[in-house]
């Protein structure tokens, strides 16, 4: 952070206006927008001379972002990305997170509140999903791989975790490991329920913050 303690940002959007609102949002919470470019390219060199907390990346006049998070990953790997989708599309989080991207934020259902804590968690150090993305109980960082409900997780139960993180849906597991459809169903079902998720997104970062899934 600044010297002043201000969370500083740089936006990275192909849409002017749209930066031009995320923009008047952030700066009215108390956090200085150093820089808006029009792409990752722009975001990497501006880094270079303007520091950030953040970089966050606005993919809402294409689909994805995850092109933007490894670009900048890559050349500033210290500066964690924020993505701002248009939708809580599963295969969008996916590969952001994949990525490199350090939260996703689905702007169909988001309030301006969402967008400032989504940027002050990021800068925090931890990652971040939206609300309609992940259960309403899990408000604080993801968990650890200390958490009582990651050892409560058997062997199949991490297998079929990592092939859904992969991408690929209940007959294609089923296929993968041998079992029945309707076997994998009441692994995933419980999986939610022992993780305390609702939505295939989330359990795609659990999976990436524990390690399941790399971000290749």
């Amino acid at each position: 952070m600044s010297d002043s303690g201000s969370i500083r940002v740089v936006l990275a959007g192909d849409c002017p206006l749209v930066r031009s609102g995320f923009r008047q949002l952030l700066e009215s919470a108390g956090i200085a927008v150093v820089a808006s470019v029009g792409t990752a390219v722009e975001a990497v060199a501006a880094l270079r001379t303007s520091p950030a907390d953040v970089v966050v990346v606005g993919a809402v006049t294409h689909r994805g972002g995850a092109a933007e998070a490894r670009e900048i990953g890559n050349g500033h790997p210290a500066t964690p990305v924020l993505v701002l989708g248009r939708s809580s599309d599963v295969a969008a989080v996916r590969a952001a997170l994949a990525a490199g991207a350090r939260g996703y934020l689905a702007l169909d259902d988001a309030k301006d509140c969402d967008l400032i804590q989504a940027v002050r968690r990021v800068a925090g150090g931890d990652m971040y999903l939206s609300p309609a993305l992940a259960a309403p109980s899990a408000a604080g960082p993801v968990r650890t791989a200390s958490d009582a409900a990651h050892q409560r997780l058997t062997e199949r139960e991490r297998q079929v975790l990592t092939l859904v993180a992969h991408g690929q849906s209940n007959r294609e597991i089923a296929a993968t490991l041998g079992l029945s459809a309707n076997t994998i169903a009441a692994h995933r079902a419980n999986l939610m329920k022992t993780l305390a998720v609702r939505k295939t997104a989330a359990l795609v970062l659990y999976a990436v913050r524990h390690g399941l899934v790399t971000a290749d």
